[in-house]
């Protein structure tokens, strides 16, 4: 018996032993791939431009961009760095596909919406392989601090996965360090979410030609590790629609505002089927402007917009959440153009009941 449970003893410290060399050797190879990373992000140079605008936090304490010519804005979304070695090269090509678009382009603000990381375990859908989104999070806003280029950013559901070091609210905190001297992002409001904020494009009258809201469309319904491995997406809460509500009513802005967030609101959904039903033409409440839909996703699934709240299918479209209703032309009719990520083969751009999606 004694002999057995030496064995026993033994092969549980070998297994102990090959544990603790893994976790040594891929913790000294994300180490690595951390430098190499930086190294390679380091390299690139400032943007060039001509007169570069400056964000100025406004009376009304929203930063705000002021010019009486157009302002240019770049919005990126799903950069998914890994920031591990098994996403090195991939990261690298991200880093240069962003660098050289900000570099022609010249963006005034580059607003990132959403997934700019994915720190995940390796074996699932190809991650870093690090569980450290903070760190990978620091290596995204490298970027455009290296590149001296004003940005601010909303969170999607990768940014804060159940199994990361490092919580929505905490991780926000970061973007607002004061050593970021290119980040705009400002925590306007303190409910649901982290990433609600406020920026107001003006011109030298001191007149609001534009709001900008960027919203956090959350992540998953819970904090559990099966909602986001089952893709049980959230939605914007109607607090947060109710505060951007109060902020128009404050501003009075005489412009309809641009909305920026993650993940798709249901009516994005509802258009799709709308134009589906009608071979692709217009109808009365939808138009179909631009781009394309995943062709590669079945048409009997019910749709092919992976929506705020869809996996909430005893719900009508339309209502799983509220932030169309109350910010929409049934609402203050605020709402100009949403902008989202979320889904990455569909670049599809339709107008459903007067607004932009």
């Amino acid at each position: 018996m004694k002999k057995v449970l030496k064995v026993i003893g033994k092969i549980l410290l070998g297994i102990l032993i090959l544990i603790l060399a893994v976790l040594i050797i891929h913790t000294a190879c994300t180490g690595v791939a951390q430098i190499i990373l930086r190294s390679y992000i380091k390299s690139y140079e400032p943007v060039a431009y001509d007169k570069q605008l400056v964000p100025e936090m406004g009376k009304e304490g929203f930063y705000t961009i002021t010019s009486d010519k157009d302002i240019k804005i770049m919005q990126l979304n799903d950069l998914h760095i890994g920031g591990g070695l098994a996403t090195l090269k991939k990261d690298k090509k991200t880093v240069y596909e962003v660098a050289t678009m900000i570099s022609q382009e010249k963006p005034d603000l580059v607003i990132l919406n959403g997934d700019s990381i994915f720190a995940v375990p390796d074996v699932m859908f190809r991650g870093g392989g690090t569980l450290n989104n903070k760190m990978v999070s620091q290596e995204v806003a490298l970027i455009f601090e290296s590149l001296q280029c004003y940005y601010t950013i909303a969170f999607g559901n990768h940014d804060t996965e159940a199994f990361d070091y490092t919580n929505r609210a905490k991780l926000g905190q970061m973007y607002m360090d004061e050593k970021y001297n290119y980040c705009i992002f400002n925590c306007d409001y303190d409910g649901y979410g982290v990433t609600n904020q406020c920026i107001l494009l003006k011109n030298t009258k001191g007149d609001i030609t534009k709001p900008l809201f960027v919203i956090d469309s959350n992540d998953y319904i819970d904090n559990s590790i099966a909602s986001s491995i089952n893709w049980r997406y959230d939605v914007i809460h109607d607090e947060q629609a109710e505060w951007v509500k109060d902020t128009w009513a404050t501003l009075k802005p005489d412009s309809k505002s641009l909305f920026f967030f993650h993940i798709p609101i249901g009516e994005f959904e509802t258009a799709y089927r709308e134009l589906a039903k009608n071979d692709f033409q217009d109808t009365e409440n939808t138009k179909y402007i631009e781009g394309v839909w995943d062709e590669q996703v079945d048409p009997n699934m019910g749709g092919r917009i992976w929506y705020g709240g869809c996996c909430q299918t005893d719900k009508n479209l339309n209502d799983v959440d509220n932030f169309f209703e109350i910010l929409g032309p049934d609402g203050i009719d605020a709402i100009d153009a949403c902008f989202f990520g979320h889904d990455h083969v569909n670049n599809a751009v339709v107008e459903y009941r007067g607004v932009t999606l």
